[in-house]
């Protein structure tokens, strides 16, 4: 902010001289186009001035030439006369040219002068500014300077308070974890205490409780499988009845021979499979006594023995061995 005030002095300053010089530059080119450059001179027959009046008239001007070339530059100063030989006639001069200085040539040199000391106005101003610029630029350095230190300072000052209240914070932050992962520890020992503890009782409760289960399955079993032979008591002849109701004894059969048959049953009662076992010699009589266990699809009784006791049904009834023999042959 310092520097701008200055700065536009100085441009308006300089504006000002380059239109005074614009317009002195341009007034001369106009004198100069309203007036031709060239000397002005008169002529004189220094053989016709024979009176005294005009010989005084034309003394008269040439000392007025002489003051005015004085005035003049070096280059237009008129030429020295030879001096006249004593006892000699007088040399006849055809012609004499008498220059004239002109009010433009004063007028210029009047405003080259008022120029030159403008200039030198313009050059002392300048200089002035400038040095009081730099005395003011001085001033402002060291007065900024001297904030900057005292900024340095003070953010110097801020930045140790903020560094012991983060290490105070962070100290307080670490003893807190200390703290609260000593209370942590703690808790999780309880709670693993209390776990164990758990555990021990539910596993004796559940040793417990298994070993009722098992004297209860153990007396249900028991209690089944004893209903389950009351109640498979006559399976085999229920099974041997159905069998043989579903036999064709065929015509080539003969007394004494007899046919060994594998039966699998599932636990609802149907058969999944037979197999031929011992043969009875007649192969007739084995397809038979095969196509009779076919036949007979299922044994609903055995269900409700499987049902009953699921125990005996895979011990005793799964699997069956039945023989066939031809019954009331007379051949």
């Amino acid at each position: 902010m310092s520097y701008i005030l200055p700065t536009i002095l100085a441009v308006i300053l300089h504006l000002a001289l380059a239109s005074s010089f614009w317009m002195s530059q341009f007034g001369e080119l106009q004198q100069s186009r309203e007036m031709p450059r060239h000397i002005q001179a008169q002529m004189y027959d220094l053989k016709a001035l024979t009176t005294a009046s005009k010989i005084q008239e034309v003394k008269a001007k040439e000392a007025e030439l002489a003051k005015k070339e004085k005035l003049a530059p070096a280059d237009k100063k008129k030429p020295q006369e030879k001096p006249a030989k004593p006892d000699e006639p007088p040399e006849k001069k055809p012609e004499q040219i008498i220059p004239e200085t002109s009010e433009r040539e004063l007028e210029k040199q009047k405003k080259a002068e008022q120029r030159k000391k403008q200039q030198q106005a313009l050059t002392k101003l300048l200089a002035d500014k400038k040095a009081s610029a730099l005395k003011q630029r001085e001033v402002e350095s060291k007065r900024k300077l001297a904030a900057k230190k005292k900024a340095e300072q003070d953010q110097t000052k801020k930045d140790n308070q903020r560094k012991q209240a983060a290490e105070k914070k962070k100290r307080a932050k670490i003893a807190a974890n200390k703290k609260a992962l000593a209370d942590k520890k703690r808790k999780n020992a309880a709670i693993a205490k209390k776990k164990q503890q758990d555990k021990k009782r539910k596993a004796a409760e559940k040793v417990r409780i298994q070993a009722l289960q098992n004297q209860i399955a153990e007396e249900e079993q028991f209690a089944a499988e004893q209903i389950a032979k009351e109640m498979a008591s006559g399976v085999d002849v229920y099974i041997k009845r159905i069998l043989d109701s579903n036999l064709n004894i065929p015509l080539t059969a003969r007394s004494g021979i007899k046919a060994m048959v594998r039966i699998k049953l599932l636990a609802s009662g149907r058969i999944v499979g037979v197999e031929l076992m011992e043969s009875s010699g007649n192969s007739a009589f084995d397809r038979a006594a095969e196509q009779a266990v076919w036949k007979s699809e299922s044994f609903p009784k055995v269900a409700e023995v499987a049902k009953a006791s699921p125990s005996y049904f895979n011990r005793e009834l799964r699997t069956l061995i039945i023989t066939f023999k031809p019954e009331g042959l007379r051949w």
